[in-house]
């Protein structure tokens, strides 16, 4: 799904607090958080299992990457208690925020110290990112959610997979309801571009060079 209309699309001044949209795994953190969580869950040999059989399936060519990551996450995570899956997630982002990126973490209290809104949009699950984004000041976290019934979790997803053009969807309508001024943008890879395409700072993280810059307010 395409997006369309960046914030700096309409020629009218912008009111609101400026904001800094962040993707986390390789952007504020060094490396994916997800299986590491899972491998702490479910345990290694589990987690390889499910890897392997999500490889094996015949999983739609045009989302196979979202697909493979709900099926693993339906073997590893479906049926478990919340209470008991909450507090191994609170311990996992502590841990988180003991690793991530020096160079992401001043900028991310560079934004904090001018009064913008730092917001977390994130393609892993909420059961872990929403705890890092407390631990870290975040004022909003976007992120993958995951469906809960009765007290358990079923595995499956509770709407889609946050990447990619969805994630940059859901930031478009973030600030739809809360409008900013302006919009930094951060991530490091490809699949990231629409979420850069909607800022007016856009920053590639991994050489943390500006690769858009839209002003024209």
């Amino acid at each position: 799904m395409p997006t369309s209309g960046g914030p700096g699309d309409d020629p009218r001044p912008r009111r609101g607090r400026p904001a800094a949209v962040w993707d986390l795994d390789g952007t504020l953190t060094r490396a994916d958080t997800l299986l590491p969580f899972l491998r702490r869950v479910a345990g290694t040999a589990s987690v390889v299992r499910a890897l392997a059989v999500a490889a094996t399936r015949d999983l739609p060519r045009h989302r196979r990457r979202s697909a493979a990551k709900a099926l693993v996450l339906q073997q590893l995570l479906g049926g478990r208690p919340l209470a008991e899956i909450d507090p191994i997630a609170r311990d996992y982002a502590t841990r988180v925020q003991d690793k991530l990126r020096a160079d992401s973490t001043q900028l991310w209290t560079w934004h904090r110290h001018h009064g913008h809104r730092l917001v977390i949009a994130s393609a892993s699950p909420g059961i872990y990112v929403h705890h890092l984004g407390r631990l870290l000041g975040a004022d909003t976290v976007i992120c993958t959610e995951m469906a809960v019934v009765n007290g358990r979790l079923t595995g499956a997803l509770k709407g889609r997979n946050c990447h990619g053009h969805e994630k940059a969807r859901r930031v478009l309508e973030y600030l739809a309801e809360q409008p900013a001024s302006q919009v930094w943008a951060y991530a490091n890879g490809a699949t990231d571009r629409p979420l850069l395409e909607i800022a007016d700072i856009a920053v590639r993280v991994t050489t943390y060079r500006h690769v858009t810059v839209r002003d024209d307010r």
